[in-house]
């Protein structure tokens, strides 16, 4: 096991003591165990990289490339956040703020864990794929001008789709060859 992999089982288990605890969970830990768990599959696959600090224009430098060579992580659990009917969950990430004009990465990958930050999925897109994502037009999420969500089910995502304006094209299409975008590890192994 690397140190990695260990520093994300520690997180995991502070997670689910304060939630035992039913003390206010800090979603920094959701983010802190989707990059640990990232840089651990790096590792694994051979793909030398560093770390990089909170205030760098990404999570994860790639080494031995000049340009693309930038890997952001965002992290979801499971969730509804109001937005749809009670039932349909779905894992949701933002993924270019309002402010930015474009996209400060090259490789994006969303991680999608459970309600205990177990049972990880890795979702990875270029650049280029995440430019083709609509623009979003929820006032509640006035500060994301780009989002994904991945429901569970085709059904989910047809019930969601009722809802003028909250899932858009690119993220219906998404959903549709989710299994395309799953573990597509390669993508970032050469230039």
């Amino acid at each position: 096991m690397d140190d990695y992999l260990s520093a994300y089982k520690a997180v995991t288990e502070l997670y689910c003591s304060l939630k035992r605890l039913q003390h206010k969970l800090p979603t920094f830990l959701v983010a802190l165990a989707g990059e640990l768990l990232v840089k651990s599959k790096l590792n694994e696959l051979g793909i030398r990289f560093v770390p990089q600090g909170p205030q760098a224009r990404c999570d994860i430098l790639l080494l031995g490339r000049n340009t693309n060579n930038r890997i952001e992580v965002r992290t979801s659990t499971l969730k509804n956040e109001g937005l749809y009917p009670k039932q349909i969950m779905f894992h949701g990430w933002r993924i270019q703020d309002q402010k930015e004009d474009d996209v400060s990465y090259d490789f994006l990958v969303c991680v999608a864990l459970d309600e205990n930050l177990e049972n990880p999925e890795f979702y990875l897109f270029t650049r280029e794929e995440v430019r083709k994502a609509g623009n979003v037009e929820i006032q509640r999420f006035a500060n994301v001008k780009k989002k994904l969500h991945l429901f569970r089910t085709v059904h989910e995502l047809q019930e969601a789709v009722r809802k003028p304006g909250y899932v858009t094209d690119w993220e219906k299409q998404v959903n549709d060859r989710k299994q395309f975008f799953r573990d597509r590890w390669e993508i970032l192994k050469g230039e």
